[in-house]
């Protein structure tokens, strides 16, 4: 036979391998775990099935040798390059986040290669930012075939099954081939389409492709070794509900920037309507009676107060354990009056009696609520083969008509090899528990809307869903501070005598779904070149005061010194107030100033309650009262501008928390405290202050297999 001479490091590299596999196959740990001696799996996508591969015959003098038992195992094969097929599928659907994901790219690379990013600093430019905003894999995978260590890269984008590229749907698969040499590693990376810009992927070193002795690793299922990464170049709002995220039609690399703490003064950009995912509302732990064998204990904890994203009472709970046939609802049709009961209000005395004559049900309970920030509640279960499924469902009760709930079939208790212990039942209801939205009744801003539990004048009260009026996964991305008047925050008119202005300015949100308070407001007379903001600019600190706190006195102070300023001041008694005191919904706050043709113009701020840092001023410059002349305008064409120009700004100096009922939002909170927006640089998704987002083992599968040339 005649055999291709090697380059010199190549041969030595060969013979040592084969040295090493003579002695003892090496240890490997992480992903690099090896299926069993004598065993092979091959992936098929969804499964797995196992199979005995065929005897290897050694040969070292080109006749065919038995090898006895007593000379021990045959010498592995020389270590050459291998083809390893590459399945991932998107796992989504029942998990705590559906979300398709983008097309990706993969590395093939040398151990200890710098690859996709650097953790703990920011995107070098290279593409990262283009695949973890947009799902644009190319640029990156173009770009790092310049790498050192660097051996083959390449894109996966059609899902199988499908003509063209696209997204991978909850569901459905990409599958590509990858060949590499003895000791290279496999990195890949792919976004989550309902994230600003979240990917998925291995630690920088990847993942193992290769054992001991450069053999090939059997085909295994890689999942835990992926993690979902946060790129640091778009601030994070809340998973699946950002208007900025692709998954709501993003235009690319759109969303505000993340850029190093404090951030910067911007136009206020998030969804005031967002609601957290499971994690930072519930923590259920499962546990065994030891006194009782098969029977589980399932305790439920509310933490929203401990995560402080979104702080909210659940209502009582309803559960049931139920066979294979039975759901407590349907995502995508309109939702059973029992839902509509317990969504809306909390009331659980029409599921529990539904549930009570539903065949398939072999137990149900209901624990009464509320069950306050903090409460913990708990119920037993004994599953069965005719009862595997575990249901239960709670009212967010600081929203219209979401609640969380497992998914519509309920949790497996049971796998083929029987009872699944009380840890991993632990860890699948933590990664399912989401929060849905019963679409029964329309969403107002969670911990303000006057339909609410908590606010509303009696049961049953707000008006009807017409966007999307079925049960579905909660994911309202609306802003209710966009447009003129920063949402009908204020209402402002003018009169004029004498060239003395009198302004009126009345709290317009009541009939808003975003019913808030005004902080006292200043307001500055000023030269028309003067700003009292300026946008893309770090806050100062007394305006942090303002947008975080409400308190204006030191701005106007800071004002008062500055060129081109004549008066500014604090108004902070309501009209008809006998003391100082917010602007609640239908006040009135009033101004009196006697602009001159020098100072002509005005500007003023106000913070908007509850929030983190947002606040509504009027854009630089303001508005001028009179004309250039020094005349003055006529009031309707004032009271125009003012609408216009009145806009809700994020002072960039505290992440924004969910709705109205953040944990570190004014009133309520101590001053100036509040997570963090971001801070610029390529981290775990885990270390994200505010938003919880699932593992990537509950977004996505995938699996490594090696295959024969």
């Amino acid at each position: 036979m005649t055999r291709t001479s090697l380059p010199g490091p190549r041969l030595v590299l060969l013979v040592l391998l084969v040295l090493l596999s003579t002695v003892a196959p090496a240890a490997c740990g992480g992903d690099d775990r090896p299926a069993a001696a004598g065993t092979q799996t091959e992936s098929t996508g969804d499964a797995s099935t196992t199979s005995t591969p065929s005897t290897v015959t050694g040969s070292t003098t080109g006749t065919d040798e038995t090898t006895s038992a007593s000379s021990g195992p045959p010498p592995l094969p020389l270590p050459r390059a291998t083809d390893f097929v590459i399945t991932v599928q998107n796992i989504s659907a029942t998990g705590m986040m559906r979300s398709p994901l983008s097309a990706g790219l993969w590395v093939n690379h040398d151990p200890g290669a710098l690859t996709l990013f650097i953790p703990q600093w920011p995107d070098e430019g290279l593409g990262l930012q283009a695949l973890a905003e947009d799902g644009v894999p190319a640029p990156l995978a173009a770009a790092l075939t310049m790498r050192d260590g660097v051996h083959d890269t390449g894109v996966f984008d059609t899902p199988m099954g499908a003509d063209e590229p696209g997204p991978l749907l909850p569901g459905d698969s990409y599958r590509f081939t990858v060949t590499a040499e003895p000791m290279t590693r496999l990195s890949l990376g792919l976004m989550v389409v309902g994230s600003n810009d979240l990917f998925i992927a291995p630690n920088p070193e990847g993942l193992s492709l290769f054992g001991g002795g450069g053999q090939p690793l059997a085909a295994r299922d890689v999942s835990e070794s992926l993690r979902v990464w946060d790129a640091g170049t778009e601030q994070d709002q809340a998973p699946g509900q950002g208007p900025f995220q692709a998954l709501h039609g993003g235009s690319p690399d759109l969303g505000p920037a993340e850029p190093p703490v404090p951030s910067v003064i911007r136009p206020h950009q998030s969804s005031t309507r967002a609601i957290p995912l499971g994690p930072d509302l519930v923590e259920v732990v499962v546990t065994e009676d030891p006194q009782t064998p098969g029977r589980l204990e399932v305790r439920l904890i509310n933490i929203s107060q401990f995560r402080g994203t979104m702080v909210t009472p659940l209502s009582s709970l309803v559960w049931a354990l139920h066979d294979d046939s039975v759901t407590l609802f349907t995502a995508g049709d309109p939702a059973p009056a029992a839902l509509q009961a317990l969504a809306e209000d909390g009331d659980t005395g029409p599921y529990d009696a539904l549930l009570g004559g539903t065949p398939g049900v072999a137990d149900h309970g209901v624990i009464p609520g509320p069950i306050a920030p903090g409460g913990t509640v708990s119920f037993l279960i004994t599953p069965s083969a005719e009862a595997s499924r575990l249901s239960l469902a709670t009212m967010v009760v600081q929203s219209n008509d979401a609640f969380v709930a497992l998914a519509p079939e309920g949790l497996p208790l049971l796998d083929d090899q029987g009872p699944i212990d009380a840890e991993a039942l632990t860890a699948r209801l933590a990664a399912q528990l989401s929060p849905w939205d019963a679409g029964t009744e329309a969403n107002e801003v969670p911990g303000a809307g006057r339909h609410q539990p908590l606010r509303q004048e009696f049961p049953n009260t707000g008006p009807p869903e017409t966007r999307n009026p079925t049960v579905h996964r909660y994911a309202d991305v609306t802003d209710d501070l966009a447009g003129d008047r920063a949402g009908d925050s204020l209402a402002v008119t003018v009169d004029e005598q004498g060239g003395e202005f009198t302004l009126t300015l009345t709290n317009a949100s009541g009939p808003t779904a975003f019913p808030r308070q005004l902080s006292q407001l200043v307001w500055v007379l000023h030269e028309p070149t003067f700003a009292m903001i300026e946008p893309d600019t770090l806050a100062s600190s007394s305006l942090r005061a303002l947008a975080e706190d409400g308190q204006g006195f030191g701005l106007a102070s800071s004002m008062s010194f500055l060129p081109g300023v004549a008066t500014a001041a604090v108004v902070d008694t309501p009209i008809g107030a006998r003391a100082p005191m917010s602007l609640q919904p239908g006040q009135s706050y009033t101004i009196v100033v006697t602009p001159d043709a020098t100072h002509r113009s005005l500007s003023f701020a106000t913070m908007i309650q509850p929030s983190n840092d947002t606040f509504a001023a009027l854009e630089p410059p303001g508005v001028a009262l009179l004309d250039p002349a020094g005349i003055p305008r006529p009031t309707a064409a004032i009271e125009a501008e003012l609408a216009a120009a009145l806009r809700a700004w994020d002072a960039g100096t505290e992440g924004n928390q969910a709705g109205a009922a953040g944990a570190d939002m004014m009133p309520g909170s101590f001053p100036s405290e509040g997570p963090n927006n971001g801070i610029g640089l390529v981290l775990p998704a885990a270390d994200n202050e505010i938003w919880s987002v699932p593992p990537a083992s509950s977004l996505v599968r995938v699996t490594i297999a090696p295959v024969e040339r």
